[in-house]
């Protein structure tokens, strides 16, 4: 509690993060993909969960290169040079590994790029040719199926000021989200949170705005858990996936002021001189 104010200061925000980001030296190589941003200034505002399965694992650091193959949408963990197969148990961790997660009331996770367990999109699945980047990491696909409306995020992404503003955003939405459930969720309480999200939610998808409020409106019809749980799901997906630009509320233009009108000569007519009176005949 501060002196100054009667309100007790609210708790930092804890968001899971790939280990590597913060500098601990857990990558195959023995070394690390500190991330400025992350560590130094994020990381003053939220508390962060470090995690690394590869260690937990026991693959030991340094440790021989993993990498995924096979079919992108159900790819296999195979060490590269002694061709162990680990996605059983990569697998098997994973999921005991986003249980436990899923207890310490995350609000958001940063997961490494290109990570053969971490990466969120795009992760390289060799065989049968040049890699195609179409993975997902083992461990981040736990993660996601585990807490579907966590925000996540790759640090490659958050290197864009857009990309890295919405992340922002669907952290604090989320965490006001858990608030609101934690504190007992009722019709009254649900229309309110709407009414105080309706502006960010306009910004970002007005149509998925639109289907939240008919769906609140229509609370008294349908149990409340199942409504509940429905909005939950519409409101941080139409933060994830903003509607086309064409489609998003943007503030009217002013009219543009009218131009100058001009002479036949090219020159504005305010500027031409004013002609000479005649002189008066004495």
């Amino acid at each position: 509690m501060r002196r100054a104010d009667s309100h007790p200061a609210m708790a930092p925000l804890r968001l899971g993060i790939s280990a590597c980001l913060l500098g601990q030296a857990v990558r195959y190589d023995g070394g690390h993909k500190r991330d400025p941003f992350l560590a130094e200034t994020l990381g003053r505002f939220v508390e962060w969960v470090p995690v690394c399965p590869e260690v937990e694992l026991g693959l030991g650091v340094p440790r021989e290169p993993i990498r995924l193959e096979g079919d992108a949408a159900a790819p296999r963990l195979v060490a590269a040079k002694s061709r162990r197969d680990l996605t059983r148990a990569m697998t098997r961790l994973a999921r005991a590994r986003a249980a436990e997660l899923a207890r310490l009331d995350l609000v958001g996770y940063v997961f490494k790029k290109d990570s053969p367990s971490c990466g969120m999109e795009r992760v390289r699945v060799h065989g049968g040719g040049r890699p195609r980047r179409r993975g997902t990491g083992l461990f981040a696909r736990a993660l996601m199926e585990r807490l579907p409306l966590l925000p996540v995020e790759e640090e490659g992404r958050l290197g864009d000021a857009a990309l890295r503003a919405s992340f922002v955003e669907r952290v604090f939405a989320h965490a006001r989200w858990k608030g609101a459930l934690a504190a007992g969720m009722t019709r009254a309480r649900l229309a309110a949170f709407h009414a105080a999200h309706e502006r960010l939610l306009l910004a970002n998808h007005p149509a998925a705005c639109r289907r939240l409020g008919a769906l609140v409106a229509n609370a008294g019809k349908r149990p409340l858990r199942t409504v509940v749980a429905d909005y939950g799901a519409g409101f941080m997906e139409a933060l994830r996936t903003q509607a086309p630009p064409s489609t998003r509320r943007r503030a009217p233009r002013r009219p543009a002021p009218p131009a100058p009108r001009r002479s036949p000569t090219g020159r504005p007519a305010a500027s031409r001189p004013a002609p000479r009176r005649p002189r008066s005949s004495p």
